[in-house]
């Protein structure tokens, strides 16, 4: 591998590591920097006496990586090593260690200079993860005390120059790889929220580029629905048979990643459908011809209420041009883009760095086990927000990891020796400490939320596999089914039949196989640390056990399907849960979410009488929360209504430079801007991608001259870009009727007006949507509600139990019909 661009400027890069303590390498990705830098240090003798160690901010990559050095040197087993979170082949014979950036900050607690290292490379810098930051910052540091220790640092080309000035103008050694040129051809989707558009026009893309080219193909997707969908759609082409069509996104395992690599078969065409892991992180060759959707998924962080969102948001320019230059590795290609050129001029040039928009509590706990109190002025290479710090010194307090001087407690002493996000380290703790009786089943628990989902929905075969899912189900809750589903999989008699089981109950065998690994490690954790592993006690135990460590997702029922926690208002119990028909009045969740609302995952009932176990004034607290009643309830939906009676005026408001007319509302003497239907997705797009975001002031959407949630908050406004209709027009009224699930073949015939605007009586000014109710007599109607997520909850909800109480041996076409309505509002519910 020698021949690679890397490795011909080895000694460029021995004579600028020789002259500084700090070198920067770029370089396009697949021109060898993490494979050639390693073997360039080895063979300068930077291995003879210490370790040569490479960070890797991917664990399938700390994997490959590893393996591909050791067939490179042809070394004894153990002088090539890995170490991720529970996995480790390093030994004393180690001199190269490549290593998941977590794995180096703990390495940094027992060794805080270093002292066992030669030289630390830093790959994919450009990812800058929040890890990254946090790990530049601590060799920042080690630099200062050890004149002899090397720091490099390997990028793509984005942005380097921001590593060069964070260490004092270090060299930037710019390495080309030989690229072909790229012709870049837009074609927008008419509608870029129809899925099936997406795929039908990738389906189209990938016909004409195999008449006119003989290379493979890469196509961006935002996450696995979708690419499992696009393959399903490629497989049923017209040329299937001439496609090899292969999918890599995070959570296949690496032999399944790996396949991506495998030589296109004679007289094949391979279709790589990847998420934006292909970006930077994996070179895949003879790549010609480049499909980018131009979206990717993306996690954000809400301080204020402790929460997560996951959500597809348009990638930046360098991201976008990143993606068009995997297409021109090898020979001259195409890249395609499902998205205007104009779209792509207004993005911004680079990501929004992780550390300005995740939560921060990982990283601060770990600065009071290094001992770092002043976490307001830690030479990140990106300065976080003050309140996002505030919010994690917080966040620690509240489960009582840290002290009011920020140093670690005697619990936070416990969880720093755990791998685990600090919510889930608390909850092993607090089984320690105080319910050793449920220990083993806490620890089950905590492997699942903290390892990848194992539920898995096929394509095309999302029923079956939600009734496999729901023979699980628990009164105990999800919780409960997950012991159930761990200790059944674990009293199989083989890998095989264990593999068998998950592919017929809908699981996945890797993350089952995950999930177990991951119990051993926390087991020997625990157990190395003195504390028995005890099993057999009482739900209470393990329930208030589990509560206590995770008191910010402990609700109480608001009103009718709507809970509150100590943090967070208006929660919502995720379609997909078990207890999404069944409400209980309380309620512990594993995770709260925010998609298009905010939801609960992995959610199990709590007993009244235990909340004063988990947390002294826990009960008070929540019951001080409960909704209005009915009567408040009401006079505040007519003070609303009132107030919402617009008067316009001729003033204006600049929205990502385009201009709004401004609606004044006299009373509370307030100004509403008012947004185009049409401008929504700019708009949403625009937003997405702006390192500084507008003020979120009252905003109204307007179709026809109607006004669609008037007076909302603006962010809540742009949430609703891929919900709305237009197509159906407006309608006058909502289908009239009384419908039963018996004789349902009417009520199947008006579920396309679903989410359909509808007038709100007495106010034809608003525009409200049309939803489906189902009552406790088993009947169905439906109804107009102003609020379009609120209609897509009470829809759901209805459908939910629709499907299960058509008869399908009567009417197996209303049946399938409903489920498929269930599914599309199901996937506008996730988006």
């Amino acid at each position: 591998m020698t021949h690679l661009p890397v490795y011909q400027h080895r000694q460029e890069i021995l004579d600028a590591l020789g002259k500084n303590q700090v070198i920067i390498v770029e370089s396009p990705t697949g021109s060898g920097k993490t494979t050639q830098i390693p073997l360039i240090l080895h063979e300068a003798g930077y291995t003879s006496e210490r370790v040569v160690g490479v960070t890797q901010p991917r664990r399938i990559a700390t994997l490959s990586v590893s393996e591909f050095i050791t067939r490179q040197l042809d070394a004894e087993p153990g002088y090539v090593g890995y170490k991720m979170r529970f996995s480790d082949t390093t030994d004393r014979s180690t001199r190269i260690k490549v290593m998941t950036d977590g794995i180096l900050l703990m390495e940094l607690k027992a060794d805080p200079l270093l002292s066992a290292y030669s030289v630390m490379l830093v790959d994919e810098a450009h990812e800058r993860s929040l890890n990254i930051d946090f790990v530049l910052g601590l060799l920042k540091h080690v630099l200062e005390q050890r004149p002899d220790f090397k720091v490099i640092v390997s990028s793509a080309t984005i942005n380097t120059k921001i590593f060069s000035d964070y260490f004092d103008q270090a060299p930037i050694i710019s390495i080309d790889a030989r690229i072909h040129p790229v012709d870049i051809v837009y074609r927008p989707l008419k509608n870029q929220q129809d899925r099936n558009e997406i795929f039908e026009t990738i389906v189209a893309v990938v016909g004409k580029r195999m008449q006119e080219s003989s290379g493979d193909m890469l196509v961006f997707l935002p996450g696995e629905f979708d690419i499992k969908t696009c393959m399903q759609h490629l497989q049923q082409a017209p040329f299937s048979k001439k496609l090899l069509v292969m999918p890599l996104f995070g959570r296949l395992s690496k032999e399944e990643q790996e396949l991506v690599f495998i030589p296109t078969p004679a007289g094949k065409t391979k279709i790589v459908v990847a998420t934006n892991i292909a970006e930077t992180s994996v070179t895949i060759d003879k790549i010609t011809t480049v499909i980018d959707s131009g979206i990717a998924k993306t996690n954000y962080y809400n301080q204020k209420n402790f929460t997560s969102s996951l959500i597809s948001l348009p990638v930046s320019r360098s991201s976008c041009e990143q993606r068009a230059g995997r297409a021109g590795r090898t020979a001259p290609g195409v890249c395609v883009r499902l998205y205007q050129k104009g779209d792509f001029t207004t993005r911004q040039q680079f990501g929004l760095e992780e550390i300005l928009r995740t939560d921060l509590s990982e990283v601060v706990l770990r600065m009071s086990e290094l001992d770092i109190y002043d976490y307001e002025h830690f030479p990140f290479i990106t300065r976080p927000k003050a309140s996002a710090i505030a919010s994690a010194e917080q966040t620690l307090k509240f489960i009582g990891a840290i002290d009011s001087e920020r140093r670690l407690t005697t619990i936070g002493e416990h969880m720093v020796r755990f791998p685990l996000l600090p919510r889930h380290a608390r909850v092993i703790v607090e089984a320690m400490l105080r319910y050793p009786s449920v220990l083993e089943e806490v620890i089950i628990a905590v492997a699942f939320l903290s390892s990848k989902t194992p539920f898995i929905l096929p394509p095309g075969l999302e029923d079956e596999a939600r009734k496999a899912h729901q023979s699980f189900n628990s009164e105990e809750g999800d919780f409960v089914s997950y012991l159930t589903i761990y200790r059944h999989i674990r009293s199989l008699p083989s890998n095989e039949a264990r593999e068998a089981y998950c592919k017929k109950k809908y699981l996945d065998y890797p993350s089952m196989a995950e999930i177990h690994h991951v119990t051993e490690q926390l087991s020997q954790i625990v157990s190395e640390m003195g504390f028995p592993i005890s099993s057999g006690g009482t739900m209470k135990d393990y329930m208030c056990c589990l509560a206590s460590g995770l008191l910010q997702f402990v609700c109480i029922k608001a009103n009718r399907n709507m809970y509150k926690s100590l943090t967070t208002d208006q929660i919502f119990i995720h379609p997909g849960s078990a207890w999404f028909k069944d409400l209980p009045q309380f309620l512990l969740a594993g995770e709260i979410v925010q998609t298009s609302r905010m939801y609960a995952r992995t959610v199990s009932p709590l007993k009244k009488e235990w909340l004063d176990i988990i947390s002294g004034d826990l009960r008070q607290r929540l019951m001080g929360m409960r909704g209005p009643d009915a009567k408040t309830e009401k006079k505040e939906r007519i003070e609303r209504r009132e107030e919402r009676t617009p008067k316009q005026d001729g003033e204006f408001f600049t929205l990502y430079a385009r201009d709004y007319k401004l609606i004044n509302v006299p009373k509370g003497n307030r100004k509403v801007v008012v947004i185009p239907l049409a401008d929504l997705p700019f708009l949403a797009s625009a937003h997405a991608g702006a390192a500084r975001r507008v003020k979120n002031i009252p905003a109204a959407v307007e179709f026809q001259g109607h006004f669609i949630h008037f007076g909302d908050k603006l962010f809540s406004i742009l949430e609703l870009n891929g919900k709305l209709a237009p197509e159906k027009g407006i309608l006058e009224n909502p289908p009239a009727g009384t419908f039963t699930a018996d004789q349902p073949r009417l009520l199947i015939d008006n579920l396309e007006w679903i989410l359909a605007f509808s007038r709100i009586k007495k106010k034809t000014h608003q525009l409200g949507f049309v939803q489906l109710d189902t009552h406790s007599t088993g009947t169905y109607r439906f109804s107009s509600t102003r609020n379009c997520f609120e209609a897509l909850d009470s829809s759901l909800y209805a459908l939910g139990q629709l499907v299960d109480e058509i008869d399908g041996k009567t009417y197996p076409q209303e049946l399938r019909l409903a489920k498929k309505m269930f599914e599309k509002l199901l996937r506008s519910f996730d988006s």
